[in-house]
């Protein structure tokens, strides 16, 4: 095998030299994918070498998220790392024991784990140990069969099938290309005895047919050898439960984006990360991504604070959608910069200050709620009072010293809400810095003096509170360049 390259290769690679007993137990066929984070890998070890295992984990970059108690089970851990040549995240399914079932509920233990690690074999091809190909098409036979659900077996009575979606007759597939047929049958006689040996055999005949896999879970239930968690009536519970949270975690993600966990906290609880920049820096587009890097794997939601093109309240939508049909129709005059910030407040931006203020608190408040469960909160933007009136700071500003005491309530009162920002600060400052030229070229329609003055700025703005700090980027490089610098340097942080 060739050197180490990847953060996983060299995790694999240390493991090995400490004589750590592991093997990758399934989907062996996608170990190569796995270590590049295409997908993920599920490795069973030794639980008597767990401290060990936990600090090389943590020596290579990889930290534990811990599961919401809707999709965790006993002796199964998730770890996560940052590839330092892709920035793809590699995800780890660390199993001390071999936990199968159920989609949703894997209520079922198979006590084969000394048997998985004995007879392990080195992949040459990735330096990785993997189970004993037997042992996996056995295992796989096994797994499929404890997956049926009576949702399945109505599905069975309107189309045959092979009881398990083309994943698993890839998985056949390549099991089969490798290994004796009758290899899975000789181990089942041995962990299972004869009986549940004779079905294995006739279910891998028949192409895992679902009728054979049926007969095969019965005997399996039967069998003294093979541990349940719950009785029948409580694992269906514990099942719908975990599926109903399921649906409501997908349904709030894709459209309500509140802060519902139910997949993976952060280390170390939750923690708030600001991605601030001048125009044409990037910053809406290095949010997105951080948030499309991360929202498959764990607890994650995307704040956006700014007043243009982001998710904005129900207030301030019409606001919008008036701005947007007269921009066209008026003429912005180009103004100096400070000008511009110290220009006159009218009725109309007075309103839209106030609208925008109750947006942020709401927000601020939002930010606060996700950390305290364990999300990771990606907010684009952040608001600041180091700078009024410009750069997410306060608009009403002007009016602090008006003679007239309903502005300066007013005032007051949107002060009070950028204030707040300073008590519910950002953990990590992610800043994206361009040169005024990069910023000119990116957005050509834009007053060169404003860009020059909002990139002064940026770079002028101070985050003391943040307790992980400021990480400064040098955004003039490509997008694809920039993102993985950010994760590069964001994953030691989160």
């Amino acid at each position: 095998m060739a050197l180490a390259t990847t953060t996983s290769e060299r995790l694999f690679e240390a493991l090995n030299q400490d004589g750590v007993l592991y093997c990758n137990f399934k989907s062996s066929a996608q170990v190569a994918a796995g270590l590049e984070g295409s997908t993920d890998l599920d490795v069973l070890c030794d639980a008597g070498q767990s401290e060990l295992i936990a600090v090389l984990l943590a020596r290579h970059g990889f930290k534990r998220f811990p599961a919401h108690p809707s999709r965790a089970y006993p002796g199964v851990e998730d770890f996560f790392a940052t590839d330092e040549r892709t920035g793809r995240l590699l995800h780890l399914h660390l199993h001390y024991r071999l936990i199968v079932g159920e989609r949703f509920f894997k209520n079922y233990r198979l006590p084969w784990e000394r048997e998985f690690l004995t007879r392990r074999v080195l992949d040459e091809s990735t330096g990785l140990f993997v189970a004993d190909p037997g042992l996996e098409w056995l295992l796989l036979v096994c797994r499929s069969a404890l997956k049926i659900r009576w949702r399945d077996r109505l599905t069975a009575r309107v189309a045959s099938g092979r009881g398990e979606s083309g994943g698993l007759r890839s998985e056949h597939s390549w099991l089969a290309a490798r290994v004796d047929p009758a290899a899975p049958k000789e181990h089942a006689n041995r962990l299972l005895g004869p009986r549940a040996g004779d079905l294995v055999g006739l279910a891998i005949a028949q192409d895992l047919s679902f009728n054979r896999l049926k007969r095969l879970r019965r005997e399996l239930l039967r069998s003294p050898t093979v541990f349940r968690g719950y009785r029948p009536l409580p694992a269906l519970l514990h099942r719908w439960a975990r599926e109903l949270r399921w649906v409501v975690g997908s349904i709030n993600r894709r459209y309500l984006h509140r802060p519902f966990p139910y997949s993976r906290s952060g280390p170390g609880g939750g923690t708030v990360i600001a991605v601030i920049g001048s125009d044409g820096a990037g910053k809406s587009s290095v949010s997105q991504m951080l948030y499309s890097w991360l929202v498959g794997k764990v607890d994650v939601v995307q704040i956006y604070f700014g007043s243009g093109q982001g998710r904005s309240s129900i207030l301030r939508w019409p606001m919008r959608v008036v701005l947007e049909l007269t921009r066209g129709r008026t003429r912005s005059t180009r103004m100096d910069p400070e000008q511009r910030r110290t220009r006159d407040i009218g009725f109309k931006r007075a309103v839209w200050a106030l609208a925008l203020a109750r947006e942020k608190r709401w927000k601020l408040r939002m930010v606060a709620r996700a950390r305290e469960r364990g999300f990771i909160v990606i907010c684009d933007r952040y608001p600041q009072t180091q700078v009024d009136g410009v750069n997410d700071g306060p608009l009403l500003w002007t009016w602090r010293e008006s003679p007239a005491r309903v502005k300066r309530v007013l005032s007051r009162w949107e002060d009070g809400i950028y204030k707040l920002a300073e008590t519910i600060p950002p953990d990590i400052v992610v800043r994206l810095n361009v040169t005024q030229e990069t910023a000119a070229a990116r957005r050509p329609g834009d007053d060169p003096r404003e860009l020059a003055f909002r990139t002064q700025l940026v770079r002028n703005l101070r985050f003391d509170n943040a307790s992980s700090g400021v990480i400064d980027i040098d955004a003039d490089y490509d997008l694809a360049a920039v993102m993985l610098e950010v994760k590069r340097r964001l994953w030691p942080a989160i």
